[in-house]
């Protein structure tokens, strides 16, 4: 499935792997300019550990990448430059995370 956020970030799920796309000319201002990762993000499925998807970012856990230890600590603006963090809008986020859900719970079932 490849989701279009309005940021110029496109995120494809397909069953082996996640990817995130900064590359695109809007999404490349925007992270440049918040200080956000750019460039291209690959996530095994298997490797996901968790998710935490907040009103404007969606955060994927997995072994091999960064993860806050403790949110009180960090501030939003930080936690959005993690390279696996994906920064949109609430209801385009949402499906997004109702996949990684999915992923998680097949997973878990094997």
């Amino acid at each position: 499935m490849k989701y279009e956020l309005k940021s110029g970030t496109d995120v494809i799920i397909t069953k082996s792997r996640i990817e995130i796309i900064r590359t695109s000319g809007k999404s490349a201002m925007k992270t440049l300019f918040a200080g956000r990762t750019s460039g291209e993000t690959v996530i095994r499925t298997s490797a996901i550990t968790g998710a935490v998807f907040y009103s404007d970012y969606l955060m994927i856990f997995a072994s091999g990448f960064p993860s806050p230890s403790d949110f009180k600590v960090f501030s939003t603006a930080d936690i959005k430059q993690y390279p696996n963090c994906i920064v949109g809008k609430n209801e385009e986020l949402d499906p997004i995370y109702e996949e990684i859900l999915n992923i998680m719970k097949t997973q878990r079932d094997y």
